[in-house]
C-alpha cells in the first residue's frame, strides 16, 4: 500500500509550559505512533521520551534483522509485522517500569500510546492508555482502537477530564493487557492518531463532520479540532497524526 502523505503536530496546549506529548513518523517503516506521558514537569515528558526511543529502537532493530526473536510476545494470530509493533512496546513497558519500580505511584510516570504501522494492505495496531485511533472511509468514521478511560467514547463530550484519565499505560503497572488489531486498508483511506487533549471534547459525529469539512488540508482539520476542544476548556497536550493512504 503506498502511502500518499502524512501530516502530523503536536503541541503543548493552551495553558500548560511543558509538552508530554510526543509523535513519532518513520515514514521508511510505515510505522506512526502518538505518546502522551502524564507525571508532571520532568516526570511526564522524561517518561514519553524514554518510551518512545525504546520502542523505535527496538522495533527499527526486529524489522531490520531477520533473525531477530521476540522476546515478550508472539502470537500466531496476528502478522510477524503485529508481532514486531507489540514486542516493541513491551520494551518500552519494561524499560520504564523497571525506573518506575523504586518510585511511589504519585511519583511514578506514564506513558498512553497508540501506535501503528502499515505493511501491503495490512494496517497493524497497538494501544494502551487514552489515545485513539480512527479510520475515515468513503465518508464515514470508524473507531480502530478503544481507549482505555473509564467513560466510552462517541457519545456527548466530556466535559470532566477525569473520565479520560488513562487506566492503564506504558511504565505503570506490572500488568500490560497491550490492546491489538489488525485492519485491511485500501487507497483512499486516512488514519487519525489523537491523544485526549483533542478527542475528550469531541463527538464522534463532530470529527467525522471535520473531515468531510477539510478532506483535503490535514492542517486546517487538525487546527480546527485542536480549537474546538480549547473552546470547551481543554487545559491539554494536544497531538495528532494524520496519514493518507
Amino acid at each position: 500500500m503506498k502511502l500518499n502523505k502524512y501530516y502530523a503536530r503536536t503541541h503543548q496546549g493552551p495553558h500548560l509550559n511543558i509538552n508530554e506529548d510526543d509523535i513519532l513518523i518513520d515514514a521508511n517503516n510505515s510505522l506512526f505512533a502518538i505518546f502522551d506521558g502524564f507525571g508532571g514537569t520532568e516526570i511526564g515528558d522524561q517518561a514519553v521520551a524514554k518510551a518512545k526511543k525504546a520502542f523505535h529502537s527496538f522495533f527499527t532493530k526486529i524489522s531490520n534483522d531477520p533473525d531477530a526473536t521476540l522476546p515478550f510476545f508472539y502470537s500466531e494470530q496476528y502478522a510477524l509485522e503485529t508481532n514486531a509493533l507489540v514486542n516493541a512496546l513491551f520494551m518500552a513497558h519494561e524499560d520504564l517500569l523497571n525506573e518506575n519500580k523504586h518510585r511511589e505511584m504519585s511519583e511514578r510516570g506514564g506513558v498512553s500510546t497508540s501506535s501503528l504501522m502499515i505493511s501491503g494492505s495490512m494496517l497493524s495496531i497497538a494501544s494502551i492508555g487514552n489515545c485513539l485511533t480512527v479510520l475515515y472511509r468513503d465518508g464515514f468514521l470508524t473507531m480502530l482502537n478503544s481507549p482505555d478511560i473509564i467513560a466510552p467514547f462517541g457519545g456527548a463530550y466530556h466535559h470532566n477530564i477525569s473520565k479520560t484519565f488513562p487506566l492503564n499505560a506504558i511504565g505503570l503497572y506490572k500488568d500490560f493487557p497491550v490492546k491489538i488489531e489488525e485492519f485491511l486498508v485500501r487507497e483512499g483511506d486516512k488514519l487519525l492518531l489523537l491523544t485526549d487533549g483533542i478527542f475528550s471534547r469531541l463527538t464522534f459525529d463532530e470529527i467525522e463532520n471535520a473531515l468531510r469539512h477539510f478532506t483535503q488540508n490535514d492542517k486546517d482539520l487538525t487546527n480546527h479540532l485542536m480549537a474546538v476542544s480549547n473552546d470547551r476548556g481543554n487545559l491539554d497536550n494536544q497531538s495528532a497524526i494524520i496519514v493518507s493512504l
